[in-house]
């Protein structure tokens, strides 16, 4: 009996050790901007599914929505490639429905695109036959893209890379848009949008190969006069860590005499875990299998603490 009793408490706690590596459901993937944390950088790769189309990890609401946009807007972030380019994924899209159908997004390719049938239709900039035209991020950089009423500029470590005249060669741009066409309609839509994502909302959101492998960060999305309207990312805690990918809350502070501050300073709450500056890991998984292998062992103790030794255990 006791032996039946002991398989059957293994069996659970090594169900209860693989349960904490088990996948999400599809529902599951939906971030909860409830458990919404500030971190420094985020992992454009990440996402839940194994197959046909991934969903979206980060999501925000449009920051120029209701926002004058008519003196233009900048785009900014670092992008820091993880691993091979996927020209036609996301680094960060703008989407819009209803009135404001389309989108406007930046990939890993350094395509700048936008399309809605509503406002002058659609450009495709440094693109040709869905492939790299040129390759700007390479190792990793600072993309700035300056959007106007007369066109747009794209730079990378401020320096420039192409604006609107590429659309007059064919062989590196395509669309309605023209180096010509006045700008201000995008501008306009911009306004509109709902929904600002990273990492997807592109055309191509296919699991195994459209995946943004981009770590991004210093994100600046503001006005042309400087008016900051959105620089803090922030992440689903939970829903990141049960992907597999880790939390960045804050950078690690490497001048000692500001180390030293916060070791110091008394208005800390020590045992506050946001107020600390660490890089968090997804340990779950890890420790659901420690506190397994503790309950089987303390359960072992007990039943040969207990056991009679003066007769044969059935």
């Amino acid at each position: 009996m006791k032996r039946k009793l002991l398989a059957a408490l293994l069996a659970v706690c090594l169900f209860c050790a693989m349960a904490g590596r088990l996948p999400l459901s599809a529902e599951g993937f939906e971030p909860d901007k409830n458990n919404y944390v500030d971190v420094e950088a985020i992992d454009l790769s990440l996402h839940g599914e194994t197959s046909g189309d991934f969903t979206p990890v980060y999501i925000f609401d449009n920051p120029f929505r209701g926002v004058d946009t008519s003196q233009g807007v900048v785009f900014e972030f670092y992008a820091k490639p993880t691993w091979e380019v996927h020209e036609l994924g996301t680094i960060f899209a703008i989407q819009g429905t209803g009135d404001y159908d389309g989108r406007i997004y930046f990939t890993p390719g350094s395509y700048f695109g936008f399309n809605s049938e509503r406002f002058g239709g659609y450009f495709d900039a440094n693109l040709y036959n869905y492939k790299i035209v040129d390759d700007y991020i390479k190792d990793g950089t600072k993309i700035r893209i300056e959007l106007s009423a007369t066109g747009f500029s794209v730079y990378a470590n401020d320096e420039f890379c192409y604006d609107q005249s590429i659309l007059a060669n064919e062989m590196k741009a395509s669309g309605d848009y023209t180096a010509e066409s006045d700008f201000a309609p995008v501008l306009t839509w911009l306004s509109g949008a709902q929904t600002l994502y990273f990492g997807y909302g592109s055309w191509w959101n296919t699991t195994n190969g459209c995946e943004a492998n981009i770590n991004l960060s210093e994100v600046s999305f503001r006005l042309a006069d400087g008016t900051e309207l959105f620089s803090q990312l922030q992440v689903d805690k939970e829903l990141i860590e049960s992907l597999g990918g880790t939390v960045d809350l804050k950078n690690e502070t490497t001048d000692f005499a500001d180390a030293w501050a916060q070791i110091t300073d008394v208005e800390v709450e020590l045992f506050d875990i946001d107020a600390v500056q660490y890089q968090a890991h997804s340990i779950l998984p890890t420790m659901v299998g420690i506190v397994a292998a503790l309950a089987v062992l303390a359960v072992v103790v007990v039943i040969l603490a207990t056991r009679k030794h003066h007769y044969d255990d059935i």
